[in-house]
């Protein structure tokens, strides 16, 4: 019977170490925070001594990029304004070249057509006094 109760109060002991050590772990961990919030304020406070210059260095670069960035705009729609000039003309040349193809289409069936014509009309004269001469 001591054996067991011996073995419970060690039980016990354990536990209570145990949680001794999270609870001390816990502490350090909170610490831990405290010191590093105190470093974070100081090095903000010495940075905020240098705001003015680095906001000024930001602001220059931000106003480097936006005067880029207007620029690379402007090119652009002069880009575009060229590009759809130079499609317009080429389109106008393809449009006269269709038409010259199709004028000269028509030129040659016209040719083509009368060229028929006539080759019909030897034969059906030729004919009518093939079968004339045979009467």
């Amino acid at each position: 019977m001591n054996s067991s109760l011996g073995l419970g109060l060690r039980w016990i002991s354990k536990s209570n170490s145990s949680r001794n050590e999270s609870n001390l772990s816990m502490k350090r961990g909170m610490r831990r925070k405290r010191v590093l919030r105190s470093c974070n304020s100081k090095s903000v406070r010495r940075s905020s001594s240098l705001t003015p210059i680095l906001q000024t260095q930001r602001n220059t670069g931000a106003d480097e990029i936006a005067k880029f960035i207007k620029f690379q705009d402007e090119e652009m729609q002069a880009f575009v304004a060229e590009r759809d000039k130079l499609i317009k003309a080429h389109e106008k040349k393809m449009v006269g070249m269709r038409e010259r193809h199709w004028q000269e289409e028509v030129e040659l069936e016209k040719e083509f057509d009368a060229e028929l014509s006539h080759l019909m009309e030897k034969y059906t004269l030729d004919g009518s006094k093939v079968n004339a001469s045979n009467t």
